[in-house]
């Protein structure tokens, strides 16, 4: 069969091992990433259980990851060993969170030297094979050589699997920084912490249903929810259906710090502040790749902090959403950019109403009976506030003061009038977070104190206890304190 090349001179241009093995080593992944990337592999091997193990013994320290899926036969896993073991042009499984057929490959060897596999499938016997790239790169070695070795500790606890599959990485040298002086026990678990971090959010979605059990250094690892939706207070939109229903869109509005425990606000906090975490997450098979990015359509803003988007794409969706290898980027086509822009501008100006008047709207759909402290006016296009004298305390205190009534408006304009309107403004760009909330630095006691006198009046007014319960709910600032609300006695 002729052919265009046949009388075209060839010769093979295969790179070699080492110098490609050392390339492979630099595609950018962090040590929180090519862990990711090893349990993406236990999940599409159907693991239910995957164990970390960061284990220090200086220069010796090494990183295990086992899981209990299904395992590979000897030949199996020298396919696996073989760097593009698959194309990305392959069709695949659903369930398949890989793409290059690298992740096993690229991920250990960025962040150590030596690569053990050991696997055993049900009912077969145990395989292990090893990268070693001390020995790929020595002057007399050539080709790309894998070497049947494991330690033998290693092989007696492996022997014990039913199925599964141990990945160890020995010569961390990625992760150790031998050449830092005073590099220490202490900064590998700070490492080993910032992993754990990582996995609580990325496979949050895994762990929440169940579907995996994750165990790190012995302590089973919780899901981090960056969309809150265990709170009350969160705002979840309507979905939105892209590509004849094939991707899935899932804004959220995350309450106001006011309310959010303190514990929740601070651990937003320590994973890198409420404002870098707002924007886009973008999952393939519940798995996440991207977070808190806004895909190049608006820039981060203080007042968007509490806009949070979920994207879900199916795994065939990779080459339009430009996946990268390390399953950490990825990039919308132009044909739906329009469509993201329109639902990311409805987001964010809900999220910044939300962050503006404190979570109020959300009291205000609920019933237009909501008593506010202040009032907003307007007259001739200029705006300004008073003090709601209707507000039922100010009211019922009014009227215990009928003989006062004059020199306490007189006082309420006072205070009117002083309002340091443009400082408020000021401090709260500046500083968003810092801002007290009302009553803050009082003592619950005052607070209730001052409950307690408005639900007795309403009483002698003869409401029921559910109702002046929810008057209380309506009322600012006691709707901020609903745990106090609770402790009241409405009888």
């Amino acid at each position: 069969m002729s052919s265009k090349y046949d009388n075209i001179k060839m010769r093979e241009a295969a790179p070699f091992a080492a110098s490609m093995m050392e390339s492979l080593r630099d595609l950018g992944y962090s040590t929180e990433t090519a862990v990711a990337d090893i349990i993406d592999n236990a999940i599409f091997a159907r693991a239910t259980k995957v164990s970390i193990d960061f284990l220090w013994n200086g220069v010796q320290s090494r990183i295990v990851i086992s899981d209990d899926g299904l395992g590979m036969t000897e030949e199996q896993l020298v396919r696996a060993m073989r760097p593009g073991s698959q194309s990305p042009a392959s069709e695949r499984k659903n369930n398949d969170l890989g793409r290059f057929g690298l992740g096993l490959k690229t991920a250990s060897l960025s962040q150590c030297r030596m690569l053990t596999v050991l696997s055993r499938k049900k009912t077969q016997k145990l395989s292990y094979w090893c990268w070693d790239l001390d020995y790929i790169t020595a002057p007399d070695t050539e080709g790309w050589t894998i070497l049947q070795k494991a330690e033998k500790d290693d092989l007696l606890k492996a022997g014990k699997m039913i199925s599964g599959t141990v990945v160890i990485w020995d010569n961390l040298d990625r992760v150790i920084e031998l050449d830092k002086e005073g590099y220490s026990e202490d900064d590998f678990y700070l490492v080993a912490e910032k992993v754990k971090r990582h996995i609580e959010m990325v496979f949050h979605r895994y762990l929440e249903t169940g579907k995996l059990q994750i165990i790190f250094n012995g302590v089973a690892v919780r899901a981090w929810d960056p969309f809150l939706r265990g709170e009350i207070a969160t705002q979840p939109l309507p979905d939105e259906l892209l590509e004849n229903g094939e991707i899935r869109i899932k804004s959220y509005i995350l309450p106001h710090r006011s309310k959010l425990g303190e514990d929740i606000w601070s651990e937003n906090e320590e994973r890198g502040g409420w404002d870098s975490l707002q924007g886009f997450y973008v999952y393939r098979n519940e798995r996440l790749l991207l977070a808190a990015d806004w895909l190049g359509l608006i820039r981060k803003k203080p007042h968007y902090k509490l806009a949070r988007i979920m994207i879900d794409l199916p795994n065939h969706f990779d080459h339009e959403w430009q996946i990268d290898i390390k399953k950490s980027r990825a990039s919308p086509p132009l044909t739906l950019r329009h469509y993201l822009k329109a639902i990311t501008m409805a987001t964010v100006t809900q999220a910044e109403q939300v962050f503006r008047h404190r979570g109020k709207q959300v009291q205000r759909s609920l019933s237009g009976d909501f008593s506010f402290v202040w009032k907003e006016m307007v007259k001739d296009g200029r705006f300004f506030f008073r003090i709601n004298q209707d507000h039922p305390f100010i009211a019922s205190f009014v009227l215990k003061s009928a003989d006062k009534k004059k020199d306490i408006q007189k006082l309420l304009r006072l205070i009117e009038q002083t309002v340091p309107g443009s400082s408020i403004i000021a401090k709260e760009h500046e500083y968003p977070d810092n801002m007290m909330r009302p009553f803050e630095m009082i003592p619950d006691t005052e607070i209730t104190s001052l409950m307690k006198e408005l639900s007795e009046g309403w009483k002698k007014q003869g409401l029921a206890g559910d109702l002046i319960k929810k008057k209380l709910l309506m009322t600012e600032p006691f709707s901020d304190y609903p745990q106090l609300i609770e402790t009241l006695s409405y009888e």
